[in-house]
């Protein structure tokens, strides 16, 4: 009796056996399948489409690098929402133009490829989201970029100019890295108003620019902002090189040279809220008010707790004013 029950608990056990391992047959097989049939769907919405831009288009204009469009918007507008490309060729190009969600736009040189606002009361380039813009001269409209609320960006070897307002308008949005404007190896010059504005609370990233003869601050960012400013020229503009707000902030600059403009090197404020702005490494020299201004618009804060300067002192001479000021009350 007791070797049938042994027999049979053998087989028990082989049995269930075979079924773990037929059911991790299936589950094997079914995620096989699903990869097969998903892997084409990746494929796709992963692909970008390339487009061709020349002002000096004629004939067949189908968007090939042979029959390039005339005009940008043609493009955008082949482009119709989907990831691409656009490749622009030299020239003067009169539009004002919205670049949607996965577009990159790619000038052929800075310097001899130009967008001129068409209607100078609108912006002459908008970005919606996760867009990018690379080697232009943009000039002539309302502001010369605006960048919309929670559109992550990249502003890159481009020069914008001329503008009546703004060079770059940075919207309030989300503080995070999905959504964070990046700025680099672009010239932010005589614009009517500011060079780079942010309105409000936004991840910002301003590395190796040359922002100079604006007609008031060279860099101005809100209550909130998350930036890392490095490697910048700022000069000559007609307020403070840089205007930079504590209440939440967390900004922090290296190797900047900032010098020659009107007001202050840099203006720090705080409204009663802490935060932290860090400078290292910087030369502010020669500007016409304060190396570096400390402004207490309400509140009050520990400034040694908020403002540092981490590293290696910044390098600040010839300020008329003088270095950093004494905290300024402001009533």
């Amino acid at each position: 009796m007791s070797r049938i029950n042994f027999i049979f608990k053998k087989m028990f056990m082989i049995s269930q056996k075979n079924n773990k391992y037929n059911k991790f047959k299936s589950i094997f097989l079914g995620i096989f399948l699903s990869v097969l049939i998903l892997a084409p769907f990746f494929a796709f919405s992963s692909h970008r489409s390339d487009f061709y831009v020349n002002t000096k288009a004629s004939g067949e204009k189908n968007g090939s690098k042979d029959h390039p469009f005339e005009t940008i918007n043609d493009a955008l507008d082949k482009a119709d929402g989907k990831k691409a490309n656009i490749h622009v060729a030299k020239g003067e190009y009169k539009e004002n133009i919205t670049l949607e969600k996965g577009i990159k736009l790619f000038g052929e040189n800075k310097d001899n490829t130009i967008i001129k606002a068409k209607k100078d009361k609108w912006a002459t380039v908008f970005i919606e989201n996760d867009a990018e813009i690379n080697g232009f001269t943009i000039k002539n409209g309302k502001r010369g970029i605006w960048v919309d609320d929670n559109a992550e960006s990249k502003i890159v070897d481009c020069i914008i100019k001329d503008n009546n307002e703004e060079g770059i308008y940075i919207e309030a949005g989300e503080v995070s890295e999905s959504n964070q404007v990046i700025i680099s190896n672009t010239k932010v010059k005589e614009n009517d108003y500011k060079g780079i504005r942010a309105v409000g609370a936004r991840k910002v990233v301003i590395t190796d620019n040359e922002i100079y003869g604006n007609k008031n601050d060279g860099i101005d960012l809100a209550s909130g902002t998350k930036g890392w400013i490095a490697e910048n020229s700022i000069r000559e503009n007609g307020g403070s090189g840089m205007k930079l707000v504590l209440d939440g902030s967390e900004i922090w600059t290296r190797r900047n040279d900032i010098r020659e403009n009107k007001r202050e090197g840099i203006e720090t404020a705080s409204y009663g809220g802490a935060g932290r702005i860090n400078i290292d490494k910087s030369k502010i020299v020669k500007n016409g008010l304060y190396g570096i201004a400390r402004l207490q618009r309400a509140g009050y804060i520990d400034w040694g707790k908020n403002l540092t300067f981490g590293g290696i002192m910044p390098e600040l001479w010839g300020n008329i004013s003088g270095t950093l000021s004494n905290v300024i009350y402001i009533k």
